[in-house]
């Protein structure tokens, strides 16, 4: 789907146009070859670029064609998808700032809703508003996962994690390796901005790429925190487990033996031969009692060496 927006005025409304017009953002979700083609043409555009902006595994970077400088980067999916982030192409030609995006998502609600100004004749600055977006999207979900580690930290103290606890900390190490292997090449992408060798900044700009950066920076910090805590919560876990199976153990052991000691005198006495007090009517409540004596000897000597 195409949809045109423009704004020429920093404080006016974002509209939807028929077709496009220089300073306006073109703005495609979920395009198919025929889609990719029209653009191309349209535009002057490269199809082989934008075929990979289709690509789920493409990552962050950045290309020059001719007049048009090209963007790949990746934002945070919302949650409860079977990935983690989703890539989106950012493409700024003389007259416009095209975004392309394989799957049609919230990512860019704020800017199409009106919930946040964006004027589209700046095309420079809306690319920075968009990385900046991008950036935001990062940080609320590494704020749910810091939830969402809390909670597990309080559960593994209580030792209530379950399977599925645990499986979901696999999971959310899986989405923190996959910020780092997108935010580690997208801090490259941003510093790419501050040459002159893609696109001029004025000076409003540099000093918006330069927090744009530092956030990358921060948020890569924030994800490698993060990812070492689940790793030692999961160590801990593994820990805590073969303790609890140790213990287990050491337990049904002790039973076992404690088991065998009346056995062996049962089997003692029940021998075929002469033993003592076999003519004693209370033979079977001595025998119980020597039973009695020998296994709660052997549990105190256990517990004195911290065996049980």
């Amino acid at each position: 789907m195409t949809t045109v927006y423009y704004n020429a005025a920093s404080d006016g409304q974002l509209e939807i146009l028929d077709k496009p017009k220089n300073g306006a953002w073109i703005s495609v979700m979920g395009p198919d070859d025929t889609e990719l083609d029209r653009l191309a043409k349209d535009f002057e555009l490269d199809r082989d670029l934008l075929g990979d902006a289709v690509d789920i595994y493409e990552a962050p970077r950045i290309e020059k064609d001719g007049s048009s400088v090209y963007v790949y980067t990746r934002y945070c999916y919302p949650e409860g998808k079977e990935i983690a982030t989703e890539p989106l192409l950012l493409i700024i030609t003389p007259d416009n700032v095209i975004t392309v995006m394989r799957a049609d998502t919230s990512i860019l609600n704020r800017f199409t809703s009106g919930a946040r100004e964006v004027r589209t004749t700046a095309k420079t600055h809306l690319v920075m508003e968009i990385m900046e977006e991008i950036n935001h999207s990062y940080q609320l979900q590494l704020n749910r996962v810091s939830k969402q580690i809390l909670r597990t930290r309080a559960q593994l103290r209580q030792s209530q994690i379950s399977n599925r606890d645990f499986i979901g900390i696999i999971e959310l190490e899986e989405d923190l390796n996959e910020f780092l292997a997108a935010l580690h090449p997208q801090a490259s992408l941003l510093m790419a901005f501050t040459t002159t060798k893609y696109i001029r900044l004025a000076e409003d700009d540099k000093e918006m790429i330069e927090d744009l950066i530092l956030e990358a920076r921060e948020l890569i910090e924030l994800t490698k925190s993060r990812l070492r805590t689940l790793v030692n919560i999961r160590q801990a876990y593994d820990a805590i487990a073969t303790n609890n199976l140790n213990k287990t153990f050491k337990r049904l052991t002790s039973i076992a033996i404690f088991l065998t000691i009346p056995t062996v005198v049962g089997g003692l006495w029940g021998m075929n031969v002469a033993v003592p007090f076999h003519d004693d009517p209370h033979a079977f409540s001595y025998v119980l009692l020597i039973s009695i004596f020998l296994v709660t000897g052997v549990v105190l000597f256990f517990k004195r060496k911290r065996w049980l």
